[in-house]
């Protein structure tokens, strides 16, 4: 069976590749259910503050930034299986530490951790698809693995919601066991083959710092030169970011699209534990079992939409998906708490259906316009911009909930779907017109 661009068998690189890769998928959707939870553990669990999870939310996307520094080091030092590694031990296996929590403000100051380090995992996960998956099938092996972790992810989101709702208390213990789940996911993707004539990094059990200490870094103590090594990361980005016009106008429409998602992101807990009262299995069944089961059934066939298709014309149907997900929202508000719990579950199968398609170009839209062998690196750029993103946008969400309540946030983010799926078609065009479509198949 081939299909056109080349046979659809796997290499023997990718077949060792997938060996590692889907089950650890498994592993992966164990530790996604609790992730998602995180914002309503603290809001029920914990008793947090709306501003306490609108920092978390902050803190959680202000982590993303550091992709920028995290790619930008990976592409000039390698060195994908530390970096796996040491993601896996601090943004995963540290979370056996939720054991000694007892208030809110220990959850935020453990999930900070997690948040600074989460972002490591991005470009090196990226340098594995580059290196080991052919370009025409990078999205459907990704689509495959998100449907078998978004798959387990509903399943355990039963439990976790069970398990939860008879004693709120026991979200220590399961988060500690999620870290570990966390953690063995990320060693198996270190463990990942290199194509041939690649050379293999140190082994990971060696633990090597996988970025330079400051003497190694800058030499002699000398500000200025210190200061150029940080800034570098970031002028290097603005560089591609100038000389990349479609790359800019994708970014610029993911950032559109990110603002909407980040509005909503510290008043959704609120609006279902405190506005509608919904009990635990009722989140968990919304948020992760409703939220999660379209990207775990699509996730496979909307790889293959964008292998065909290319990530902007996904992405534009994706985000004008989301744009009735706050709609929905604001519907089971206005019915109260009766009737609210099935447009609750519309709300979020709407949602699942449009994350179905921004999954797949979130993860590895980006090396579409990335040179060869720079795609780790477009993809921490691409991450980066979370950074940005989610620390305004929780910020800009908590101030017009406070301002004027919860049914202008709703429709700011609506406004704000919308404005990024129109502009994805504007790109589509334009990039149509002048020519600038390539890395993956421009059809129809």
């Amino acid at each position: 069976m081939t299909r056109r661009g080349g046979s659809v068998t796997p290499t023997p690189l990718e077949r060792a590749t997938l060996r590692l890769f889907l089950p650890a998928a498994v592993l992966q959707g164990m530790w996604w259910a609790g992730y998602l939870l995180i914002p309503y553990v603290l809001a029920k669990s914990l008793h947090a503050s709306t501003g306490l999870i609108t920092l978390s939310a902050v803190l959680d996307n202000l982590g993303m930034f550091l992709a920028l520094y995290w790619g930008h080091l990976l592409a000039t030092r390698g060195q994908r299986r530390t970096y796996l590694v040491w993601a896996g031990i601090m943004g995963r296996l540290v979370m056996v530490l939720t054991l000694l929590v007892h208030t809110a403000v220990q959850m935020s100051l453990l999930l900070a951790v997690v948040y600074f380090f989460a972002a490591m995992v991005y470009p090196a996960q990226n340098n594995i698809f580059e290196q080991n998956f052919r370009p025409t099938l990078r999205g459907r092996y990704f689509g495959l693995a998100t449907g078998i972790q978004n798959g387990v992810a509903v399943v355990a989101s039963l439990g976790l919601g069970w398990i939860l709702d008879r004693n709120a208390d026991l979200f220590r213990y399961v988060y500690a066991a999620l870290g570990v789940c966390g953690f063995l996911y990320l060693f198996l993707l270190s463990r990942a083959p290199v194509p041939e004539g690649t050379v293999p990094d140190p082994t990971p059990f060696r633990l090597r710092v996988p970025f330079p200490l400051p003497y190694r870094a800058v030499g002699p103590f000398l500000p200025g030169r210190i200061w150029r090594g940080l800034a570098r990361p970031f002028a290097d980005a603005m560089r591609i970011y100038r000389e990349d016009r479609a790359f800019n106008w994708f970014e610029i429409n993911f950032m559109t699209y990110g603002a909407a998602f980040m509005c909503l992101s510290p008043v959704v807990p609120v609006f279902l534990t405190e506005q509608l009262k919904l009990s635990y299995h009722e989140i968990s069944t919304a948020r992760v079992l409703v939220g999660q089961i379209g990207v775990a059934l699509l996730g496979p066939l909307t790889g293959r939409v964008m292998d065909r298709y290319h990530p902007i014309r996904l992405s534009a149907v994706a985000f004008m998906l989301l744009a009735f997900y706050p709609v929905a929202l604001d519907a089971a508000g206005v019915a109260g708490i009766g009737g609210s719990l099935k447009l609750v579950y519309l709300a979020f199968a709407i949602y699942t259906v449009g994350m179905a398609g921004v999954n797949i170009t979130w993860n590895v839209g980006s090396m579409a316009f990335a040179p060869p062998g720079q795609g780790g690196y477009y993809q921490g750029i691409h991450v980066a911009m979370v950074g940005i993103r989610g620390t305004i946008g929780p910020l800009v969400g908590y101030a017009v909930f406070e301002l004027w309540g919860l049914r202008a946030v709703f429709w700011l983010a609506f406004g704000l779907f919308t404005a990024s799926s129109v502009s994805s078609w504007v790109l589509w065009r334009w990039m149509k017109r002048t020519g600038r479509v390539g890395g993956v198949a421009a059809r129809g």
